[in-house]
């Protein structure tokens, strides 16, 4: 399924381009999510899961999804990401440039210009967490940036015991925020970035 347009690439005028910006707070699971989905499609380089298992276990640290992606050793050792990061990932009817953006407010110029590039965003919010003060911000500045497709994720649903009245607690809540805001959602779609369910 389909949820976002994409833009017909001028080139292959079978294929289509979709850039794709990952937004949301900080600790939301952004990484961990497109770590995920690459790996899950099939679309990691040859060797780099593998790497990046050894790294974790020489550095004595358990698998992080999010290591796929915060390949700057500064990310590594703080856990977060400080750019963006664009990654393509090739489907069988179009090309996606994910484009990972840094979800601390120290960032947040980076996250604009990762999303000012996007035709369409997902938005994270973690579950347990609930709605913060960046996701309400990212809604925003990506309303501003003129990005229409947004699909908001609701995550770690495996942290929650998968609740559907936490999911629609959630929905609820950002559904009317960014209606607020002047933004209609194209979905909300349940996740475990961690554990793959609703990813791929």
């Amino acid at each position: 399924m389909q949820i976002f347009k994409a833009k017909t690439h001028p080139k292959e005028q079978q294929r289509q381009q979709l850039k794709l910006v990952i937004v949301g707070h900080v600790d939301h699971g952004k990484s961990t999510l497109v770590g995920r989905l690459l790996y899950d499609t099939g679309s990691l380089p040859e060797g780099k899961f593998e790497a990046i298992q050894a790294s974790s276990k020489k550095r004595g640290m358990p698998f992080e999804w999010s290591f796929l992606l915060d390949s700057l050793q500064a990310e590594r050792d703080q856990g977060i990401t400080i750019d963006t990061t664009q990654i393509w990932l090739r489907t069988k009817t179009r090309d996606v440039v994910i484009i990972d953006a840094p979800g601390h407010k120290e960032f947040l110029k980076n996250m604009i210009t990762g999303a000012a590039q996007a035709d369409a965003a997902l938005l994270i919010i973690d579950a347990k967490e609930g709605i913060r003060e960046q996701s309400k911000r990212h809604g925003y500045l990506l309303h501003l940036l003129g990005v229409q497709q947004i699909a908001v994720i609701v995550n770690k649903m495996d942290m929650v015991g998968y609740d559907q009245k936490i999911f629609n607690a959630i929905e609820k809540e950002y559904r009317a925020y960014l209606k607020s805001v002047g933004v209609t959602p194209t979905c909300f779609i349940p996740v475990s970035a961690r554990d793959g369910d609703g990813i791929a």
